[in-house]
């Protein structure tokens, strides 16, 4: 599969760029630095298993255009080359092939975004729902990196089923041998909030300025601390909210610093430590937001069932008291 990376940027009608004070990088050099750094990052996957992979995808064209012969060819194919990455790595297990990015951009400050977040709940209590996710849609303002791997430990088994199934002239099981193989491509999510990204380069401008610029190195730092109160509210803190806290924390103390004697070195080295470690823990995922949405609501849903269980019980243990002392 040949490589594709994708970079949209998606906007609110405005290019990228921080509220506020600016730091010498914009959000989306930023974005694109991890960008590079990601594909620089990864390794690729072997050609073999890229040649195998576009012989399978040519396989199921061929066979949904009636071309039986074309498919089997194909699909050997297919087998040689996976045979041979296997032969020549048999540790092999799930390798990446694809890589791709979509950044997000909303530039409104945390008052603005605070401001969607209560007419939303407004709407939400009112039901009126559709407008409420309007309301909340641009919300977002983040990198999301998706990865595609290939399990070498199942494609090429379902490609081999494939290429037995049309020796033996049955069609239909080679189709969907094929589609087994396709479907158990594995992708895996990471969200990169961009506020951090953003944070981060505003400490870093704050910590490389002499220390007689103390106007301009607390007008950094609080811009710094603005876009962690943003990615707040965007909702990007409950996975390493302890993180994000000890940030916070780590700012105020260099900014109580420069007020004071403004020894400051130590403390800038501990903040980007801490920054550090927080992109760190941004791992990619199996579990989409749309799926943890799905769990949370139903974990909620069994809640409300049982507890609704529990009410009808205790109304009924009521009423049957009410009745006996009626009887009496």
């Amino acid at each position: 599969m040949k490589k594709n990376v994708l970079l949209s940027v998606l906007t609110c009608g405005l290019l990228f760029g921080a509220t506020g004070l600016q730091a010498h990088s914009t959000k989306k050099e930023l974005v694109n630095q991890v960008v590079q750094q990601q594909i620089k990052d990864r390794k690729q996957a072997p050609k073999e298993i890229v040649s195998g992979m576009k012989s399978t995808y040519e396989a199921l064209q061929a066979m949904q255009r009636g071309k039986k012969e074309a498919a089997q060819k194909t699909l050997e194919t297919a087998t040689k080359s996976f045979d041979a990455a296997l032969k020549a790595d048999p540790t092999l297990d799930l390798v990446p092939v694809d890589e791709r990015f979509q950044a997000y951009a909303f530039l409104g400050n945390s008052n603005a975004i605070a401001a969607r977040l209560k007419l939303a709940q407004q709407l939400l209590k009112a039901h009126d729902t559709q407008v409420a996710q309007a309301v909340l849609a641009p919300l977002k303002d983040e990198l999301d990196i998706s990865v595609i791997s290939i399990p070498m430990k199942v494609y090429p088994l379902a490609t081999k089923k494939a290429l037995d199934a049309l020796k033996k002239g049955d069609e239909k099981a080679a189709f969907e041998a094929i589609a087994e193989a396709m479907n158990s491509l594995v992708i895996a999510e990471a969200v990169i909030p961009t506020p951090l990204l953003a944070a981060q380069d505003l400490v870093t401008d704050a910590s490389k300025l002499d220390k007689s610029k103390k106007e301009e190195a607390l007008k950094l730092l609080a811009a710094a601390k603005e876009e962690l109160k943003r990615a707040e509210l965007l909702g990007y803190v409950s996975r390493n909210e302890a993180d994000y806290k000890l940030l916070n924390d780590d700012i105020e103390k260099i900014q109580k610093e420069i007020k004071g004697k403004n020894i400051v070195e130590k403390l800038y080295e501990t903040l980007k430590k801490d920054f550090k470690s927080i992109v760190s823990h941004t791992k990619v995922s199996k579990i989409t937001s749309q799926q943890i949405a799905e769990q949370k609501v139903n974990t909620f849903e069994k809640d409300e069932s049982k507890k609704a269980l529990k009410e009808k019980t205790i109304f009924r243990k009521e009423a049957l008291q009410d009745e006996t002392k009626t009887i009496k």
